[in-house]
């Protein structure tokens, strides 16, 4: 039904299709004093062709010996490999044996190996806490994804190979050891040693295999067996003293297997799901099937101490890993260039998962609010990339890990299934899923079984979404009283398209919402008519479900700013669509389709708002503004200053500091939002009492500073400290908080992120070197601390200085990370809105490899450029609107 796309493999680094592995028995013994392992692996495998020379991938692994045996050899026994040599280039092993392996025949490949527990936070490796003792101690972990079992031992590394495993494990016998699947036994094999086996995995690609092994204490519980059919075994595991932190973490994995198990009409596949909380882990967890591996703060949630904002992130972290469970694990994408058919839909489902459990929670708000604009930012460059993107080196893979294959894709699905409508568009999917489990599967495979299920062609209009870049902006013109023009081109935040770029003519779901109802039309061409009502009151894009900015006349936003103040009373009773409003206009004044005055102008139609989602949108676009034009005159950025706290001091004083229990979610994180936009304009009120707070929080009374309020009022108190004394003074109990182990990891990096919002350039330069001491920042947790630092104004000169005077160091501290390395360079070069400072930037990495960061830095670079000529084109502007209205706010 839908016309197969022919993707050209060329180019691809892939190993030899010669021979293919069936089943893999692997045994590992890791020694976590020496960080050397020993291994052992012995591969099943299919002869395709007649084959001397088998090729399979290795990284920083030593082959020991290799043989392999065949019935179909003369001799009928095994021979050893008469040559072993390495591409270190291709992450590569070729052995060369003297008889020849004929096709169509079985062997099995026998290789003895060792290799390092790093420290890298990739392959297997090894990550260090402390004991009760206060000793630094070890445990082994996995992180596979993308390229990187090859790092624990010799495979065929690429997710369309799929295979079954039998693990073995040789470990310390007072330590736990996990894999995938269930332990089928456990037996001393010395006094001190112990060998665990597992059961064998279903057939899965060699990027979800795990394993772990620790001092891990568990909490556990079954899930109903609703919709699996059985109940399942879910456990989280933690260090000693943590595993009650696992609780919620654990209830919405209780809640989201039955779901997911409805959703995509297939059972869990896995006797158990383990979810394990790892001290250093690069992302911000990892789908192995059968055992999701977490960085601490995304797992773990203190329900005294650890603020709201964590709770969410953890019920939709885990539930995002449990969706993976079947998509992504049970079908896989073929080739990494459809990393998104993983991500996205994970991304989506994961949303989905999490609404059916917190409905209070208002997800699909929350995502136009803060997914959807972090694809439609990085899709507004032209360093941004397709959906389904061409990925032929394992250098690129990583690079891929971002806003376009996650949120962009859910965005896009989110747009589709709300076209087809959801329940149909699951019926859809779980066709997709039933034709392809246990396989892998394609992008056109999923349309085809959408179109299937909807009787239409939807890969017709969806590869304009999956394979082109960019999304484009709808610029309406009135061409009657009853009629508008609707011009469809890419939006581009540079604001300077040129014709050759304006090629794609994208299929757009329009959602005309009028009075009473929402008009379905659908933009097919470069330019449409559609009618409107006599009132001519209308928005397009009703609830933001679909993938454009809307441009409309300034008199039409002033309409519906006049809508907005009318509250219940007007068109704009979705929250979605004020968030909407606000989005389209903040990043039209940044292209210079329309004045940054005017989106000022429309921010005090907001002045009643109720909801948070609104606020939020709004405290984004202002902070940007506030963030971009950091180097201009003092008077101007109060001026702007005084307009945010006119609007935010108010909501901050009706909410007040305390939280009662019978508020609900959404007004306990607007009372957060509200009192940080209110002590960062510099509120009085808010200020005085923030400072009565902290010193009496860090007094030892803890009930002074609610745990939500901690990470706002660190900044507040810090950013309004009337000396270098004072700010010294606060700054070292700050570090103090981050440093008392006893808090919850979520409110230790509360305080590290808080730290790097420093003025005074001692404390700024103690903070980087922080940094790069592993003893007081895990390389894990380096991503706070270049963060904060690029957000700080009076930070980001010193931070760029820091990083090109450091280059080498950082580049080798995350050589085996090259995800945090390429977020070092996003934060020292993102921050900038100078186009000399660009120069001397771009300069400095004109002599550098930049290979593993490319497109971070191509895309940091054109960002800092968009801003850039966003503030000479609009600075005057708001200068003359500041001097003009801002009175207005005191």
């Amino acid at each position: 039904m839908c016309a197969q796309q022919q993707v050209d493999t060329s180019e691809r680094q892939i190993l030899p299709t010669n021979v293919k592995p069936v089943h893999y028995d692997l045994s590992l013994q890791p020694d976590l004093e020496t960080f050397v392992f020993q291994g052992q692996a012995k591969i099943d495998l299919l002869v395709v062709e007649d084959s001397k020379t088998i090729v399979l991938n290795t990284q920083d692994i030593k082959i020991l010996s290799a043989t392999v045996s065949s019935t179909n050899l003369k001799t009928e026994s095994s021979q050893a490999a008469t040559s072993i040599t390495y591409d270190e280039k291709k992450l590569v092993a070729s052995l060369t044996f003297a008889e020849l392996l004929p096709a169509n025949s079985k062997a099995i490949l026998d290789i003895k190996y060792e290799g390092i527990l790093n420290d890298q936070m990739a392959g297997f490796y090894r990550s260090s806490y402390k004991d009760a003792e206060g000793n630094t101690k070890y445990l082994a972990t996995t992180q596979f994804e993308a390229t990187d079992a090859r790092r624990a031992f010799p495979c065929w590394d690429e997710p369309s190979l799929k295979a079954t495993f039998d693990v073995t494990l040789i470990v310390p016998s007072h330590l736990t050891a996990l894999s995938n699947t269930n332990v089928i036994s456990e037996t001393n094999v010395s006094d001190t040693l112990k060998q665990v086996k597992y059961a064998t995995t279903p057939l899965m690609s060699t990027y979800l295999l795990a394993f772990v092994i620790g001092p891990f204490e568990y909490i556990e519980a079954f899930t109903s067996g609703e919709h699996n059919g059985r109940p399942i075994r879910s456990r989280v595991y933690t260090l000693p003293g943590l595993a009650e932190q696992g609780r919620h973490a654990l209830n919405v994995c209780i809640s989201a297997l039955e779901y997911f198990a409805k959703v995509f009409g297939e059972p869990y596949p896995l006797p158990k799901l383990d979810m394990v909380a790892v001290p250093d882990f690069e992302a911000g967890a990892m789908e192995n099937w059968g055992l999701i591996t977490y960085r601490t703060v995304s797992l773990l949630f203190d329900e005294k101490q650890s603020s709201i904002v964590s709770k969410k992130r953890t019920a939709y972290v885990v539930c995002h890993e449990l969706a993976h469970q079947w998509f992504g694990n049970l079908v896989t994408m073929k080739w990494w260039n459809e990393l998104w058919l993983n991500e996205s839909f994970a991304t989506w489902v994961g949303w989905l998962a999490v609404d059916d459990i917190f409905p209070d929670w208002d997800v699909w708000t929350s995502f136009v609010n803060e997914d959807m604009p972090r694809a439609l930012n990085l899709d507004a460059l032209r360093s941004s990339h397709p959906i389904d993107v061409a990925v032929n080196d394992p250098a690129e893979i990583h690079q891929i890990f971002d806003a376009i294959s996650y949120y962009k894709g859910a965005s896009v699905i989110r747009m589709l299934s709300s076209w087809l409508g959801v329940e149909t568009f699951l019926a859809g999917v779980r066709r997709y899923v039933r034709r392809h489990k246990l396989s892998n599967a394609s992008t056109d495979d999923l349309w085809v079984a959408l179109s299937e299920e909807a009787g239409v062609d939807v890969s017709k209009f969806m590869d304009l979404w999956t394979k082109r870049v960019g999304y484009p902006v709808l610029c309406v013109t009135q061409e009657s009283q009853d009629a508008i023009k609707v011009v469809q081109s890419r939006y581009l935040s540079t604001g300077d398209l040129e014709t050759a770029e304006d090629g794609t003519v994208w299929w757009a779901p329009l959602g005309m919402l009028v009075s009473g109802k929402t008009e379905s039309y659908t933009l097919t061409e470069k330019s449409q008519t559609f009618p409107i009502p006599a009132d001519g009151l209308f928005k397009l894009n009703a609830g933001q479900t679909s993938v454009y900015r809307v441009n409309y006349p300034i008199q039409n936003i002033r309409v519906l700013g006049e809508e907005v103040k009318k509250g219940s009373s007007g068109l704009l009773t979705n929250t979605s669509d004020r968030v909407g409003l606000i989005a389209d206009a903040g990043n039209l004044c940044v292209s210079g389709e329309q004045k940054t005055t005017a989106f000022l102008e429309l921010a005090q139609a907001f002045v009643n708002e109720e909801n948070y989602f609104v606020w939020s949108q709004l405290s984004t676009h202002l902070s940007n503004i506030l963030g971009v034009w950091y180097e201009q005159p003092e008077h101007i950025k109060d001026g702007l200053k005084a307009l945010r706290r006119s609007l935010f001091a108010p909501v901050a004083h009706r909410l007040g500091w305390e939280f009662a229990e019978t508020d609900d979610y959404l007004t306990n994180i607007l009372r957060v939002l509200a009192l940080t936009n209110a002590g960062r304009s510099n509120d009085a009120a808010t200020v005085e009492e923030a400072k009565k707070r902290f010193h009496t929080f860090v007094a030892g009374d803890i009930d002074a500073l609610h745990p939500n309020l901690r990470g706002p009022v660190y900044g507040i108190v810090l950013s309004n400290a009337g000396s270098v004394e004072e700010e010294n003074a606060v700054w070292e109990k700050i570090l103090q908080m981050y440093h008392n182990e006893t808090l919850p990891t979520d409110q230790r990096l509360i305080a590290l992120n808080a730290l790097g919002g420093a003025k005074n350039e001692a404390l700024i330069s103690r903070y980087m070197l922080m940094s790069l001491d592993e003893k007081e920042v895990r390389g894990q947790d380096s991503i706070y601390v270049f963060g904060s630092l690029a957000a700080n104004p009076d930070a980001r000169l010193l931070f760029w200085q820091f990083f090109s005077q450091n280059y080498e160091l950082l580049q080798s501290k995350f050589s085996r990370s090259p995800s945090l390395f390429g977020a070092a360079v996003r934060s020292a070069v993102g921050g900038f809105s100078s186009l000399e400072q660009l120069d001397q930037i771009e300069a400095f990495f004109s002599t550098k490899d930049t290979k593993q960061y490319a497109r971070p830095l191509q895309q940091a670079l054109e960002s800092a450029r968009v801003n850039s000529k966003w503030l000479l084109r609009s600075k005057d502007s708001v200068a003359q609107w500041v001097q003009e209205y801002a009175n207005r706010f005191e």
